[in-house]
């Protein structure tokens, strides 16, 4: 009987020990993954942003953004004295890989809100309208940038986020000759993509 008693201790212990394992493993095993959606805005270098990031894989996010950059220059001659402003709207569909989430999250660090360092592709599009003074023509403008990016929490849902990388754009014009003839040229050359924002997301 006693033996009978130790053994079922023993098979019980076992139990109990094999069962915890399973759950310390599967919880060491847990992927991290990115949101599944987060809406958010950011302000820095372009004056403001309105931004979606939907996951499509645990690391992988398609961004889109709404952005507005703004441009102003002044000339003081003597004969000339006038100032020219511009703010611009500009659309950027961003691929976005979040490739550290796994090691942030076994070293304890937060990942909420997309907080990880990312490699994206920069899409961007500006049109020829926007908010300007009179003496101001817009041009169209298209950009492809490959970009390496850090994003970091700040609180509960503020963030940093500063992004580097080098690209390339096209710039497209139109102008009426005084004949009446319509003329379109295209600029192309080596851009620099930089971000350095603070943020806030929902």
């Amino acid at each position: 009987m006693k033996y009978i008693l130790n053994h079922y201790k023993m098979k019980t212990l076992l139990l109990t020990v094999l069962t915890l394992c399973v759950f310390i493993f599967s919880g060491n095993a847990q992927e991290a993954s990115v949101e599944k959606s987060i809406w958010g805005i950011q302000a820095g270098l372009h004056p403001l942003g309105i931004y979606n990031e939907t996951g499509l894989t645990e690391s992988i996010v398609l961004r889109s953004e709404l952005g507005f950059g703004f441009a102003w220059s002044s000339s003081g001659g003597l004969f000339d004295n006038s100032t020219a402003w511009a703010v611009m709207p500009v659309v950027i569909v961003e691929p976005r890989y979040y490739y550290n989430l796994n090691r942030r999250l076994n070293k304890g660090r937060r990942i909420e809100g997309n907080s990880g360092n990312f490699l994206a592709l920069s899409v961007g599009i500006q049109p020829d309208f926007g908010f300007t003074s009179d003496n101001v023509d817009l041009d169209k403008e298209f950009h492809v940038i490959p970009m390496w990016g850090i994003r970091r929490g700040i609180g509960n849902s503020f963030s940093f986020e500063t992004s580097i990388g080098l690209g390339y754009g096209w710039s497209f014009d139109e102008y009426t000759l005084y004949t009446g003839e319509r003329i379109s040229t295209t600029d192309s050359g080596v851009v620099l993509g930089l971000r350095l924002a603070l943020g806030y997301w929902f």
